[in-house]
């Protein structure tokens, strides 16, 4: 299944099959439908400002690393308003000095929000990179009352 809903920052498609999503595409050029699943329901509460547990969606991984998956796993620890860096994920996976490929992992994110890698930046403090682009990055570290935006 596949919705696609407006947020104050833009569109957001989800694909999903009701259980899993698939993967979550900031800036959708298709139009809105109505958030009809509980999954675009509480992505819609999010970016709304709203509590959601996004927390209780898996994800479909089907297809990537053990690395990967475990950057996923660490990532999703990370609460709303705080930051990690990619240096602090890749020690935190037994990793150090992985930095880069945790970037590279995060960049292969299917479902950004859920696996919240807008949390994780540069190690001077920087946003480092975003797949949606930084203004969307920004807008969602300010959304969770991040101090770094």
């Amino acid at each position: 299944m596949q919705e696609v809903i407006s947020t104050p920052f833009g569109r957001v498609r989800v694909e999903h099959d009701g259980d899993r999503i698939r993967e979550i595409h900031l800036g959708a050029r298709t139009s809105a439908t109505e958030a009809a699943s509980p999954i675009a329901q509480d992505l819609s509460r999010y970016f709304h400002g709203e509590s959601a547990d996004l927390g209780r969606y898996r994800v479909d991984l089907t297809g990537y690393t053990d690395f990967q998956r475990r950057v996923y796993e660490e990532t999703r620890a990370i609460p709303p308003g705080e930051v990690r860096t990619y240096g602090e994920i890749a020690r935190a996976i037994g990793k150090p000095g992985a930095s880069r490929a945790v970037g590279n992992a995060l960049g292969r994110n299917p479902a950004c929000i859920v696996i919240p890698c807008h949390r994780v930046v540069g190690a001077n403090g920087g946003l480092g990179g975003f797949t949606g682009g930084l203004r969307w990055k920004r807008a969602l570290l300010r959304l969770e009352g991040s101090p770094i935006q």
